[in-house]
């Protein structure tokens, strides 16, 4: 037995260091030693001959002409870059903003389905046992997660004690509580409520990235179509006490998506609102946070790089070499290292400059 524990052991760490590896980007790799090799025998050669026949302010102005080329080409192309991401972050941020209005219309619709009495079948195990008294601060992301994974949260025997309550009804308790956690930020004791929504969960029009993460992690809209849909008899909301707030949810639900206008307010609807968001604007809307966050990219991360090194050993150090002019064996040394340098740096921009384009081309 502990034979095979070790064995598997070994196996698991082979298998992880064999995807490792898979996973490293050879081609750059293969490249970054091809440039390395290619600055160590170009420096070889110009050390086989003891510098002898090495014109050192020839070569430095070849190398002050060229970088000055290869580096206005860099910044051109960066700024080009930049300009491009700025326009791309200006679309992103205007479906982010689309996805997050509907997300609180939809936040609005369970307002009005939480806000009253008498609209749910039992107000002793939704409202007056959720929103009133020592459970009003158990959050629905908490009341999930600790019953689906490890997690716990600080209010765990809060939440086993709510779950014991003689008025706690999985089904009617669960969606409530999720609906009216949508609503509001029930870890707030500060919370002051506003009838727009908007002082909860968001800024500046955008919800908070680690908001959205929670919400997909407890499914929460996905609970809210779940247990909807074990409401076959439509018992849990009566809608008919929403008469005067009717007009208000389905306009709401109408902006949403207008394939919902002139739908009746159900569970049908509701289901559909719910799925919606579950399996489409939730998960789309969080991709577009997250590009927002991004900073500066891979590829712009390069090219900056590029530009540094390639001013640095090519403009800078040229420059301030041909004013020494000196005659000594180090001050050859020190320009034929120079010479290496940028021709490795060149030689790995040209290698590079497909995988760029192709990276450019892409729609991302």
């Amino acid at each position: 037995m502990i034979l095979k524990k070790k064995y598997r052991k070994i196996r698991l760490k082979i298998i992880n260091t064999y995807y490792m590896f898979k996973s490293l980007p050879w081609k750059h790799i293969c490249v970054l030693f091809f440039c390395l090799f290619l600055t160590l025998t170009i420096f070889y050669l110009l050390s086989a001959n003891c510098f002898k026949t090495f014109d050192t302010n020839n070569t430095l102005t070849n190398l002050l002409t060229v970088n000055a080329v290869f580096s206005a080409i860099l910044i051109t192309y960066l700024f080009s870059r930049i300009t491009w991401s700025k326009e791309r972050k200006l679309e992103v941020y205007k479906e982010a903003n689309s996805l997050s209005q509907k997300i609180t219309d939809f936040r609005r619709i369970l307002n009005k389905l939480t806000t009253y009495y008498n609209i749910w079948d039992s107000d002793n195990s939704t409202k007056s046992l959720i929103d009133h008294g020592e459970y009003r601060q158990i959050d629905f992301y908490d009341y999930r997660m600790s019953s689906i994974s490890d997690y716990e949260p600080h209010n765990q025997e809060l939440i086993n004690e709510f779950r014991k309550h003689k008025d706690y009804n999985e089904g009617i308790s669960t969606l409530y509580l999720a609906m009216v956690s949508l609503v509001r930020n029930r870890n707030n004791p500060h919370f002051e409520f506003h009838e727009e929504l908007y002082s909860d969960f968001e800024l500046n029009g955008l919800y908070n990235i680690k908001v959205i993460e929670k919400w997909l992690n407890c499914e929460i809209f996905g609970m809210i179509w779940f247990w909807l849909d074990k409401d076959r008899d439509n018992h849990f909301i009566n809608y008919i006490a929403l008469r005067n707030d009717n007009e208000f949810i389905l306009e709401a639900a109408k902006r949403i998506n207008k394939k919902y206008e002139g739908q009746e307010l159900n569970n049908k609807l509701l289901k559909e609102l719910s799925e919606e968001f579950n399996s489409h604007y939730l998960k789309e809307l969080y991709i577009r946070l997250k590009e927002l966050k991004k900073g500066v990219t891979d590829l712009n991360l390069l090219i900056i790089v590029l530009i540094t090194i390639s001013l640095f050993f090519g403009v800078l150090l040229p420059f301030a070499l041909l004013l020494v002019q000196a005659k000594t064996f180090w001050f050859s040394f020190i320009v034929a290292i120079v010479a290496s340098i940028n021709t490795g740096l060149i030689a790995y921009f040209i290698l590079r400059f497909p995988t760029l384009i192709n990276r450019e081309l892409k729609w991302t």
